[in-house]
């Protein structure tokens, strides 16, 4: 499949190599061979020559090495199959509705570097951000999907963050025929999702988990706020299950997806729609008295870099505030960073303050994250990347 070449790198990197991290920086790269191409595996050394690992290879990437195995031999493509049936095993025991959602490959946490899979019914969607994954997907569409017992394969190869890779960016089937609309059931609820323009690989699964436990966090119903609410994917099993939501995002074709869903799940008179900008619904709905009995706050990342921490921790402050204002008395706030820049710390710091600013006072009910189908790796902090609270207010 992929040419093999040799990578040296500083007593850093090699560290990084052996243990800890999986990721390589440029700083860290000593010397390459010169035919290496991006996609390329290479074997990686320290100034000695001894052997550290093997990885991909992406010069243009501020990544230079992602490393994938730590063996002696080289992997392969009986590697790579060994590992995705690994990964679909490890979800066996997953709570899964029929016709299916949920993911297959988590990148790094499955063993492929920026190579993710989700399942939707008979379609597997892989979504390749690196040179080297996309490879394996090309290749190994056919036999990924007949592991996986999907029918057909499609790729997207539109994720933005292909451009710190070099790589364009497209959509087109890897094998079979790929339909427009795939029905599923996503957290109980009946969905039909489009492989080829729905956000990310079709929905938010990441979130699954959350969304099926929604309706027994906020039990009592009464009238919810669902901000950043994208295509209903928490406005659709509250109003099942008997709450009143409005439902606000600020992209009319998100809505429109919501709208229609929450129509073939039987639940339309359940939801109001609302387009417009968060914060200043936020504002105009306290000038005018107006509360609610729950919010759902799940905004889009506020940080995506280092540099913008302090402008997003003031985000989430500015959030928590107006939404604490709006809150009624002994309600709650269902509240989620998926900023991977703004760490734990920093992003409940910031929703202590904007609590403490609205004189309101709250307890937390719990942490929730991503589901289980979206494992982490300790090693790499950047994986923990949705973080959430449930919180009650008490004063």
């Amino acid at each position: 499949m992929n040419r093999v070449g040799r990578v040296v790198v500083t007593g850093r990197g090699a560290r990084r190599a052996r243990r800890g991290h999986p990721w390589i920086f440029a700083d860290d790269v000593l010397a390459a061979d010169e035919d290496l191409r991006a996609g390329d595996v290479c074997r990686v050394e320290d100034r000695s020559g001894s052997f550290c690992c093997w990885a991909s290879f992406s010069p243009a990437s501020r990544i230079v090495l992602r490393r994938l195995s730590r063996e002696e031999d080289p992997p392969g493509p009986a590697t790579w199959l060994e590992r995705f049936r690994a990964a679909v095993d490890r979800r066996r025991d997953y709570r899964v509705d029929d016709p299916p959602c949920l993911r297959l490959l988590h990148a790094e946490a499955d063993g492929f570097p920026g190579l993710v899979a989700d399942r939707y019914g008979d379609v597997l969607v892989l979504q390749p951000t690196t040179a080297w994954a996309e490879r394996v997907a090309r290749e190994h569409a056919r036999a990924f999907a007949e592991a996986s017992g999907a029918g057909a394969v499609l790729g997207r190869m539109d994720a933005p963050a292909r451009r710190h890779e070099g790589l364009g960016r497209g959509v087109e089937p890897l094998w079979g025929h790929v339909p427009r609309e795939v029905p599923v059931i996503e957290a109980g609820v009946p969905r039909t999702v489009d492989p080829w323009t729905g956000h990310k690989t079709g929905l938010y699964l990441d979130q699954q988990e959350n969304h099926r436990r929604a309706p027994s966090w906020f039990a009592g119903g009464g009238e919810i706020l669902d901000l950043f609410a994208a295509e209903g994917g928490f406005a659709l099993p509250l109003a099942r299950a008997g709450a009143r939501v409005v439902a606000v995002d600020r992209s009319p074709g998100l809505l429109e997806r919501g709208r229609r869903a929450a129509e073939e799940a039987g639940v339309g008179s359940g939801i109001e729609w609302v387009h417009g900008n968060a914060f200043d619904l936020l504002a105009a709905w306290q000038r005018e008295g107006r509360t609610f009995d729950a919010i759902v706050l799940d905004p889009p990342p506020f940080a995506r870099s280092r540099e913008s921490r302090r402008g997003a921790t003031r985000g989430y402050r500015d959030l928590h505030r107006r939404a604490f204002h709006l809150l009624r008395r002994g309600g709650r706030v269902l509240s989620f960073t998926c900023s991977f820049a703004v760490d734990t710390a920093a992003f409940e710091g910031a929703v202590r303050e904007g609590i403490e600013e609205a004189s309101a006072s709250a307890r937390v009910l719990g942490r929730p994250g991503a589901a289980a189908d979206h494992p982490e790796l300790l090693e790499v902090p950047e994986s923990r990347y949705l973080r959430g609270l449930l919180l009650e207010r008490v004063d």
